[in-house]
């Protein structure tokens, strides 16, 4: 096994869906939500609208020792602060863990927002086959880097023959990779990015949030306090609890999770409540 230097060597989930899953091998990509690394930035924009930051399972599973909290706390400010390095080291990741995946025979499936919100397609992305912000690449090649950083400026032949690449996200550097996320941010357009998974997650805690639900155009998961329904506001009701790659899953359908770690103990709204649901209804008819 590959070590990683921001992703994480797995998580009960993904552990579970790659032993299931005979086609793709999973890993992700876990932060410290919220704004949880500095108390001011957030990677979750719509924490407080939603209510799923104090509910949030950062604490769940292996989440619950202080080496991990710590771990997520400097990566996230890895990623506040230095954008570029960061980038640099989760690129020399990905290319690990394809390496990885060939090697167990399947394909390679990624999430990267494990407990953040990042809009990763808004991201720019420069690299090379060295990585990025190398400047010993720099120096060792200055000459093929003349203008460097000028608009129009535009990569030689002989550094597209060492291997440069050129992407306007981290999507389109790695075509080969399934991506895919749970989002709370509703105005995302993700539909043009082909290798891009995207399910919205609903929450009640917030009446205009709640509204959106018919106008988001794509899956979108629920959690429930307790047994999962078999429908919900029209829509068929799939056990998300199963399998974590939400790629695989038809479309036009409610993703429904049950409410584990802190979330069992929340009342905002985020997690909806089955009879209070099933009332509602009855009462409206």
């Amino acid at each position: 096994m590959p070590s990683y230097k921001l992703l994480s060597q797995g998580s009960m989930k993904i552990d579970k869906s790659n032993k299931i899953q005979d086609k793709y091998f999973s890993r992700i990509l876990y932060l410290a939500p919220h704004n949880l690394a500095d108390g001011k930035r957030t990677v979750c924009p719509y924490a407080t609208v939603a209510k799923c930051h104090e509910p949030c399972l950062n604490t769940a599973g292996m989440g619950k020792f202080s080496n991990v909290q710590q771990s997520r706390i400097r990566k996230t400010l890895l990623f506040l602060d230095d954008r570029d390095n960061f980038m640099n080291l989760l690129v020399q990741d990905i290319r690990k863990f394809i390496k990885e995946c060939k090697k167990l025979g399947k394909k390679p499936a990624l999430r990267l927002n494990g407990t953040s919100d990042i809009q990763w397609e808004t991201i720019p992305i420069e690299n090379n086959h060295f990585g990025i912000s190398n400047m010993f690449l720099l120096k060792r090649y200055a000459k093929y880097f003349y203008g460097y950083g000028h608009p129009e400026w535009k990569p030689c032949k002989e550094l597209v023959d060492l291997g440069w690449q050129e992407a306007r996200n981290i999507f389109e550097l790695f075509p080969e990779i399934q991506f895919y996320d749970y989002t709370k941010i509703p105005t995302r357009k993700v539909s043009h990015i082909k290798n891009y998974h995207l399910t919205w997650s609903y929450s009640q805690a917030n009446d205009k949030y709640a509204e959106l639900f018919d106008d988001v155009q794509c899956n979108k998961a629920v959690v429930f306090r307790k047994e999962l329904p078999d429908t919900f506001r029209g829509f068929k009701v799939i056990d998300g609890d199963k399998h974590d790659m939400r790629f695989l899953d038809k479309s036009n359908v409610v993703v429904g999770l049950t409410a584990k770690g802190p979330a069992k103990k929340d009342y905002s709204g985020f997690v909806v409540d089955n009879l209070i649901e099933a009332r509602a209804v009855v009462w409206w008819y």
